[in-house]
């Protein structure tokens, strides 16, 4: 168990995981909690809440974002920055990510025409995920406000497997690729708003139904840096 597993695990106390995930409302499963805790993912591999869920951690147990943060390898320790701070490093950023301005409907069609621009990260967090597994999108749209502001650039992983609760890209009826919030129940799959509009509803897919979608990202990161 790692020093983050180790220190969410104390937090938890006498909580069982499913009610430490009824207490974020949802927000984190209940395997989610079981994999940060033990380190590993459900395949077995070396696992990192990402730092959208040590935030969801940080509102569940009432403590400092920027902690977790720390122990996850997101912010230098030796960083002194408010809870609300956005990970940094003191590395160079020299690693491109493409941006998208859209990706294509189909196959995930990664097309070079498609793509915007770039961003740097840093070689920590290129390795950390695999330069080939990042991808960015530009934010065109209010309907994530709430979490990513219009305009944004979000950064994302094809690799990671995202738990109920993760923001994703995803394709959905055949369009190009959205961002939204994912939810899985026992009877469907939903991929919520996020969005102080509430005229931005979910998308439902009952789990006897057809399943018109593919999740091509988990959500890491956003920054305003110019692409």
């Amino acid at each position: 168990m790692s020093e983050l597993g180790d220190y969410l695990r104390q937090l938890r106390g006498t909580m069982s995981l499913r009610e430490a995930s009824q207490r974020s409302h949802g927000r984190i499963s209940h395997a989610a909690i079981a994999q940060a805790e033990k380190g590993i993912n459900s395949h077995g591999k070396p696992f990192t809440p990402s730092a959208e869920t040590l935030k969801e951690f940080a509102k569940l147990y009432n403590v400092s974002t920027t902690k977790l943060m720390k122990m996850a390898g997101y912010i230098e320790k030796s960083s002194d920055l408010p809870s609300n701070a956005i990970p940094v490093s003191s590395e160079v950023a020299d690693q491109p990510v493409m941006v998208y301005g859209e990706i294509q409907a189909g196959v995930a069609k990664w097309a070079k025409q498609d793509i915007i621009g770039q961003i740097n990260v840093t070689k920590s967090f290129a390795k950390r995920y695999g330069a080939k597994n990042l991808f960015a999108l530009k934010v065109d749209g209010e309907s994530m406000n709430r979490e990513i502001p219009n305009g944004y650039t979000a950064v994302f992983s094809k690799d990671l497997e995202p738990e109920s609760g993760d923001i994703v890209a995803v394709m959905i009826d055949s369009e190009s690729a959205t961002i939204k919030r994912f939810r899985e129940t026992s009877l469907a799959v939903m991929f919520e708003p996020s969005s102080w509009d509430p005229s931005f509803k979910p998308y439902v897919f009952p789990k006897d139904g057809i399943q018109d979608f593919k999740i091509i990202g988990k959500f890491l990161y956003a920054t305003s840096e110019c692409i």
